[in-house]
């Protein structure tokens, strides 16, 4: 967990509030970014909140060199502007089924952005999606997700590199130690227990843990339900307001962002 250690040391230049927002930006960022906007204006309003903001082109970069679109040139350096936000790139891994070479050769790419002279297009961290979650995992699944943890720390030119594992339920306790965020509940808001889900978290990793719920609505109680993840440990949460499936089928996840939503989310998270 080599970017926590690299956090502890640099506090005195990141945010101040310990839960985080981990934000899955996977829309398409329209002309000059226009369809960011209404991120990087809560970003703005929330300096002491730390946001990681997932960059996901493709289902990955989507291109083997620079991006070859001038809008997510845009997005990403305007992004890069604010000093609360770490961008994470995108790669998925099939629950270990994709092969290991090709997702080394998304980190490589995401890495390469650095060195982009036009604009800082940088990636700081790495969001691996489509994880295995079973207890049951094989050993060499397990060596597997650490191999690629230990690539991307070493790979992607950042003094704070997140890895994030995202199985989206009860991950592999053994790889807390391989990433420093595992995404434990990825499901809608008629399934989030609240407290009990916290509880079920695994002993100690509680601040690794990432809640992401969508399917929110206009009464859903943020604030409330952010308040209890802040005093029992949680590290990050998301809120999502599309409805991301319907009768069975995947629709609208992550694709719309109200600043009304973003703005209610920054102010529980820096409340605490």
């Amino acid at each position: 967990m080599k970017s926590l250690q690299i956090l502890s040391l640099c506090s005195l230049a990141l945010p101040t509030t310990s839960l985080f927002v981990l934000l899955p930006l996977y829309v398409y960022p329209g002309p000059s970014a226009s369809a960011w906007n209404n991120v990087t204006t809560a970003i703005a309003a929330y300096p002491t909140v730390q946001w990681q903001i997932i960059i996901n082109p493709n289902s990955g970069p989507d291109t083997t060199s620079y991006p070859t679109d001038s809008n997510f040139i845009t997005g990403i350096s305007n992004l890069n502007k604010y000093p609360n936000v770490i961008t994470l790139g995108y790669v998925r891994t099939t629950y270990a089924q994709r092969p290991y070479a090709n997702v080394t050769s998304d980190i490589d790419v995401y890495a390469y952005w650095a060195s982009y002279s036009g604009a800082n297009i940088s990636i700081g961290g790495i969001f691996f999606d489509e994880v295995t979650g079973e207890d049951n995992t094989p050993a060499s699944i397990q060596t597997y997700y650490e191999n690629l943890s230990a690539y991307a720390y070493d790979k992607v030119p950042s003094t704070v590199t997140p890895v994030v594992f995202n199985p989206g339920s009860p991950g592999l306790p053994a790889l807390f130690d391989s990433c420093d965020t595992m995404v434990e509940f990825e499901s809608p808001l008629s399934s989030y227990g609240g407290l009990k889900t916290i509880q079920a978290l695994p002993a100690g990793y509680a601040d690794q843990s990432s809640l992401i719920i969508y399917n929110a609505t206009a009464a859903t109680n943020v604030k409330s339900l952010v308040h209890t993840m802040s005093v029992n440990g949680v590290g990050s949460t998301f809120f999502d307001y599309g409805v991301c499936f319907y009768q069975g089928q995947p629709t609208g996840c992550y694709n719309t962002f109200s600043l009304t939503n973003l703005k209610l989310l920054a102010a529980a998270v820096q409340a605490g």
